[in-house]
């Protein structure tokens, strides 16, 4: 599969520090956002972490030298996606690790991930980091959300006056790092030419409407690197209260740039 990529991440408004990470490597066809918690406990020491070690995973792989599994996956995936999951969990273990240090206790990080194969897009996840796929002008949520409002709205025990609480919201129920072992979720994504994934922190959806984000991903007059640049921007206008990191991928139609270049006699 064939995609284009564009991704960005900012500091917000009001935070002194970035504790978002972010990977973008196509020859790996990997694309990951750590968005890191603990503030002064080192949040963006852990969402690093977790995007070195995935990196690192993943370079090991291309180049034969697989790591072994960490426990076993019994998920029926592909398995490049049971490779995704594992380089999560070893992720998971690295950041555990490194709470033996004082300066360090209690740090951890939410994670999301694509990783690109022939026939799909695999996207995995870990707390509130979002992916979604525009699917013919229609945006439609992937990923899996681990705060506790979204878990008592899966289990039918939301009501409006916790639907509305921000405090549920940003109580996470799986993050990296505070265990010694993580579940992480995992879907295909099988898209047409066209589609568009975003992958995105909670300081884009925080402070941007579901519609706003359709809209944005929608306008055929943006190319996709402004694309990250307006979502962003009007993330900041609408409050710029945390770190916001994009990543998006469109998926481009075979044989597409081919015969472009031909065209040019490149």
């Amino acid at each position: 599969m064939k995609v284009k990529c564009a991704g960005k991440s900012h500091i917000g408004m009001k935070r002194k520090i970035n504790e978002d990470s972010y990977l973008i490597a196509p020859d790996l066809g990997l694309y990951v956002i750590a968005d890191g918690m603990g503030g002064h406990r080192a949040g963006d020491v852990a969402s690093r972490l977790a995007v070195e070690t995935m990196a690192d995973y993943w370079r090991k792989v291309q180049n034969n030298e697989k790591p072994s599994y960490l426990r076993p996956i019994e998920k029926e995936v592909s398995e490049g996606a049971k490779h995704l999951i594992n380089s999560i969990f070893f992720a998971n273990t690295i950041i555990h690790e490194a709470q033996k240090k004082p300066q360090y206790h209690r740090m951890g990080t939410t994670v999301a991930a694509l990783l690109v194969e022939k026939d799909c897009v695999w996207a995995a996840n870990v707390g509130d980091t979002l992916v979604y796929l525009l699917d013919n002008g229609r945006l439609v949520q992937i990923s899996e959300e681990h705060s506790l409002e979204a878990e008592q709205k899966s289990m039918g025990l939301s009501h409006l006056e916790t639907s509305t609480n921000p405090l549920l919201k940003h109580m996470l129920t799986r993050v990296l790092g505070l265990s010694e072992s993580v579940d992480v979720f995992i879907s295909p994504i099988r898209p047409d030419a066209g589609d568009i994934i975003l992958m995105c922190s909670d300081g884009l959806t925080n402070y941007l409407s579901e519609q706003s984000i359709q809209a944005i991903l929608d306008d055929f007059s943006l190319s996709l690197d402004r694309k990250v640049d307006v979502l962003i921007d009007e993330a900041n206008r609408g409050g710029g209260g945390d770190n916001v990191s994009v990543i998006l991928l469109q998926v481009l139609e075979k044989g597409k740039w081919r015969k472009f270049k031909k065209k040019l006699k490149l």
